[in-house]
């Protein structure tokens, strides 16, 4: 088994870096991972809890209820919708849209994640809704983690913004074909306008921000002599040896 230290710190990694971190914990402390340990199932967990999961392509595809008119023009929708949103080079995206609560409710996951340990950087983007279509409702929410490590650096960022309940188009799945795409795409449409406007504005805006709030108060303040203060380890302990070399050198001649 796993110490609760490890298997937080695994169940914590950052997108596409499970497998990197574990190799770490294992480095670094053997004991925390025993022989008998269930590897796949840590890292089925992560994958569920993050959302990677329906990436793979047994997880995103679900046939279990194809005959429901409402669900296959709602995948279609996001089809179109992923395709458009998610395209950019080394993006990997998929959705799943799933009948719940006995068909009452629909939920709509997409995940999208783009892994560039070359230039270390990663991001996930993992956003779940859920559709009430006889009622006419819609909620969700966006997860947004992003995590840099370059030169030293481990920096991470979690955000996540709330869709509350909000009317939608009504829909039964005794409705022909044409209104139940047309209600798909409304869905859909409802669903970009709430991540341009709520999710990507304010990410934008905090982006912005926080290069002149949040960091400022982190940065090194410059000193009076208007010079930028080298940081250089070795180079300060080379003077400083110089200075106790010289010093010494002064004692001598005092005495």
């Amino acid at each position: 088994m796993a110490t609760p230290t490890a298997r937080s710190i695994l169940l914590a990694s950052p997108p596409g870096q499970f497998d990197l971190i574990l190799e770490d914990i294992q480095s670094i402390a053997p004991k925390s991972l025993s022989e008998d340990v269930d590897v796949s199932a840590l890292r089925a967990e992560w994958a569920a809890t993050t959302g990677h999961a329906i990436v793979e392509s047994s997880a995103a595809v679900d046939t279990t209820d194809e005959s429901n008119g409402c669900i296959n023009a709602l995948r279609k929708a996001m089809d179109d919708y992923v395709n458009l949103k998610f395209s950019s080079p080394g993006v990997r995206a998929a959705h799943r849209v799933k009948q719940e609560d006995g068909g009452e409710t629909i939920t709509i996951t997409t995940y999208a994640e783009r892994i560039d340990l070359t230039n270390h950087s990663v991001g996930s983007w993992n956003a779940c809704y859920t559709v009430n279509p006889s009622l006419g409702h819609i909620s969700g929410s966006v997860s947004i983690t992003a995590h840099t490590f370059e030169n030293g650096g481990n920096v991470q960022l979690h955000s996540k913004e709330e869709k509350p309940k909000t009317n939608s188009e009504c829909i039964t799945s005794n409705d022909n074909a044409d209104k139940q795409l047309i209600w798909a795409k409304s869905i859909v449409k409802q669903v970009q306008a709430w991540e341009d406007k709520e999710v990507m504005d304010k990410l934008t805006d905090t982006y912005e921000r926080m290069n002149n709030e949040y960091l400022k108060s982190l940065r090194r303040v410059m000193p009076i002599t208007r010079t930028k203060m080298d940081w250089n380890v070795m180079a300060h302990r080379v003077r400083i040896t110089l200075g106790e070399g010289h010093d010494k050198d002064k004692l001598k001649h005092q005495h």
